[in-house]
């Protein structure tokens, strides 16, 4: 259950909020980034990931990123079409 000062992340959007009150178990008062003050429920924030966390997940993302650009070749690599204009002859 987060408590009051936790910095919590909204699930759909990712920001990031600070609990400002938690009102029961399943509710809590946060405060975002742009001056909102919203009450959320616990199962739309989820805790920061630990800085192992952080570490996986970048790699992972990166991993995936690396797999899926590599097999096509970069946009420098493909052949320029090339324009063909009639002679003015």
């Amino acid at each position: 259950m987060p408590q009051r000062g936790d910095i919590v992340i909204e699930r759909l959007t990712g920001k990031r909020a600070i609990v400002i009150r938690t009102v029961s178990l399943e509710e809590v008062t946060c405060r975002f980034a742009d001056g909102r003050l919203e009450e959320r429920f616990t199962f739309e924030l989820e805790p920061p990931l630990s800085p192992v966390g952080l570490l996986l997940a970048f790699f992972g993302s990166s991993l995936l990123w690396w797999l899926r650009e590599s097999p096509g070749g970069s946009i420098s690599e493909r052949p320029r079409p090339v324009l063909v204009r009639p002679s003015a002859a």
